[in-house]
């Protein structure tokens, strides 16, 4: 991607990672919306849509400095009775008629670090979805973990049961940056999990992350070269330093400098789109970039916002289905309570209205997806020109979009501001993240 300073000037003040209409924007559940959810999950899946299923494990060995995620110290954990309430939870779903109309064509261990149970835990979890959700002959497994638990024996394990993909929270490859940011491991020791992982066949995809104060370009290059070299499929974040995780407390004491600014930021992006691009890799999805052909056939990915996707277990934040949208509760012990008592453990659910659908549609662009105009025809009686006329014929002046007779597609320009392109059709949208 080349884009020189003047390309981007003039556009927005700041770019904005984090899309409208997640977690964080849901509303705490209330009875009428909680029965709502329980009404619909009664009725059919008429979609004909794959899903994706994702029982969560919230357990993480240590805390990264920079992590927002709602997880329990493994220390203070009750793992068996855990994973025995996160099966109760699972058989609540699969017990509706809308998951027993349901196909699911992926299995994703989620969360925290699944990789802290055992191989034998893993297995045992992934066998019990299969037992009681209907699964297609052809399924995808991966499973989220870190190195310091990822041991060999249960790569091996993973491996041999037929696991597709091991997603990695390396975040770095620059030790110093480790150190700093509380990640548990030496880059070595990922980087030998990963090597095990490729060899015994499996696709490996890491979470890396740019603009960590005191990250230099070169190292930001290095982590890069390293990845390509490993031959592995990568997730590009920004740090986003959220409110009260230790990062942010550090950053306000004065133990730790900001972030780069904007600039900085926007050429670590540039940098990374051109290394990955030159290697082969293809952008996807939100902040993927893969040269593994799967990931850009995913269900979870293409069939946004129409399909479904069963999540579960404690603090799990990216349940959807169709015009539902959950998060479960995050303390541990409270939603084990919840659970026991024969209750779904939702804390914040949304019921969109079709305007919000509409909305919703909109953000596939976030996700590097093209917005079909005939199908937005077909569910809303108007055409997105009719809805959004003055954002879309702003974002296509700006070059941030191309419009034809059927789709709706970002730019190259357009997938630096991916995230600010989602807030410009949002029902509130952040002022900062305006067209300037």
């Amino acid at each position: 991607m080349k884009t020189t300073a003047s390309e981007q000037a003039g556009i927005y003040d700041l770019r904005t990672n984090w899309p409208p209409y997640t977690y964080r924007d849901y509303p705490e559940i209330k009875p009428e919306t909680y029965n709502a959810f329980l009404d619909f999950l009664d009725t059919e899946n008429t979609s004909k849509r794959l899903m994706e299923l994702q029982p969560w494990v919230s357990i993480c060995d240590s805390r990264c400095s920079f992590c927002y995620f709602p997880t329990t110290a493994t220390s203070k954990a009750r793992i068996e009775p855990y994973l025995a309430v996160l099966k109760k939870e699972l058989d609540m779903y699969a017990k509706t008629r809308y998951l027993q109309t349901s196909v699911f064509d992926e299995i994703v261990l989620g969360g925290g670090t699944p990789s802290v149970l055992t191989a034998e835990q893993m297995i045992d979890l992934i066998e019990y979805c299969k037992a009681r959700f209907n699964i297609t002959d052809e399924y995808f497994i991966k499973v989220t973990g870190s190195s310091k638990s990822f041991d060999r024996h249960k790569i091996v394990k993973l491996a041999e049961y037929g696991t597709f993909q091991m997603d990695m929270g390396a975040q770095t490859f620059d030790n110093k940056l480790r150190k700093d940011f509380c990640l548990p491991d030496p880059a070595e020791q990922v980087e030998e999990s990963i090597k095990l992982a490729r060899k015994l066949g499996m696709c490996v995809c890491a979470d890396i992350l740019y603009n960590l104060p005191g990250q230099t370009m070169d190292s930001w290059v290095d982590t890069l070269n390293k990845c390509i070299e490993l031959d592995i499929e990568v997730d590009v974040y920004a740090l986003e330093v959220v409110s009260d995780t230790i990062l942010d407390t550090q950053i306000k004491a004065g133990k730790m400098p900001p972030p780069g600014d904007v600039e900085h930021e926007t050429q670590m992006y540039l940098t990374a789109y051109k290394m990955l691009t030159d290697a082969g890799y293809k952008a996807v999805g939100h902040d993927r970039f893969s040269r593994e052909p799967w990931h850009f056939k995913e269900s979870c990915l293409n069939g946004w916002p129409f399909a479904a996707q069963l999540t579960t277990g404690a603090g799990c934040f990216m349940g959807y289905f169709e015009t539902f949208s959950y998060s479960n509760i995050e303390d541990i012990n409270q939603y084990m309570d919840t659970v026991n008592a024969g209750r779904l453990p939702i804390n914040k659910i949304s019921e969109s209205t079709p305007e919000e659908m509409m909305k919703k549609v909109m953000t596939r662009l976030y996700l590097r997806l093209p917005v079909d105009k005939i199908e937005f025809k077909e569910r809303f009686e108007k055409t997105p020109e009719e809805v959004f006329g003055p954002q879309l014929n702003r974002l296509v002046e700006k070059g941030l979009l191309t419009i034809d007779d059927k789709e709706i597609k970002i730019t190259k320009l357009g997938d630096i501001w991916k995230g600010n392109i989602a807030w410009e059709f949002a029902e509130n949208p952040r002022a900062k993240n305006m067209l300037k």
